[in-house]
C-alpha cells in the first residue's frame, strides 16, 4: 500500500478528493495545502498505529565484540527489544540500557518493534498486512477533521477509526485449543 492511496481515500471521504487527486497528479495547485495536512494526518496515524495498537517488527542480525550493541546501528528506530538470540537462534541473555543494550560477544540476532519514519506522498508505508487502506484513512479523516476544526466529524471518524483497529485485533490468527473429549 503506498501513502498516496491512502491520502486519496481520506480526501476521497472528506469529500474533497477531486482537488488532492489533481494536486498530486500536477495538474491544479488548488489541493496543495489540503494535501500537505493529509500528508501530515498520515504520519501521525501511522505512528501512533505503530506505537499504541499495531507494532511493526523487525529483526536484525549484528556483530559485536564487546557485547554491546548501539541503537543506531538499528535500520529503524528501535521502540521495545523483544529478544535477543545467537546465531544459533538460542535465546541470549540482554539488558537494555538508554543508549545500548548489552549482551553476549558474537553475532546476535535482534528482534525489535520500531516506529516508522516520516513518509512523502511517493513513499510506501510500512503497514503491509496488518493494516489496510481503510484502516489508515478512517485516521487519516479523523486527524485531518480534528486539525480543521471540525470536532463532530473528527468524533465520527474517529470511532470507525477505532471499529476498524478493532477489526484488525479479531482478525489477528488465533489458536484454537481442541475440546476435550474425555473431560
Amino acid at each position: 500500500m503506498t501513502v498516496k492511496e491512502v491520502v486519496i481515500a481520506a480526501a476521497t471521504s472528506l469529500g474533497i478528493g477531486k482537488f488532492v487527486r489533481e494536486y498530486i497528479e500536477g495538474s491544479s495547485v488548488y489541493g496543495m495545502k489540503n494535501t500537505e495536512l493529509l500528508l501530515d494526518c498520515y504520519n501521525m496515524v501511522e505512528n501512533e498505529l505503530a506505537l499504541d495498537y499495531l507494532p511493526l517488527y523487525a529483526e536484525e542480525e549484528v556483530e559485536t565484540q564487546t557485547g554491546v550493541v548501539p541503537y543506531s546501528i538499528f535500520s529503524r528506530k528501535a521502540v521495545r527489544i523483544l529478544r535477543v538470540s545467537d546465531e544459533w537462534e538460542n535465546s541470549a541473555k540482554f539488558t537494555l540500557f538508554p543508549e545500548y543494550l548489552k549482551t553476549q560477544q558474537g553475532k546476535v540476532k535482534v528482534a525489535y518493534t520500531y516506529t516508522p519514519e516520516k513518509k512523502t506522498i511517493d513513499d510506501n508505508s510500512d503497514y503491509l498486512v496488518q493494516a489496510s487502506v481503510r484502516l489508515l484513512a478512517y485516521g487519516v479523516a479523523a486527524e485531518y477533521c480534528l486539525a480543521s476544526g471540525m470536532y463532530e466529524d473528527a468524533a465520527v471518524w474517529d470511532k470507525k477509526y477505532k471499529d476498524a483497529i478493532n477489526a484488525a485485533y479479531k482478525a489477528a490468527p488465533c489458536r484454537r485449543l481442541q475440546s476435550r473429549w474425555w473431560a
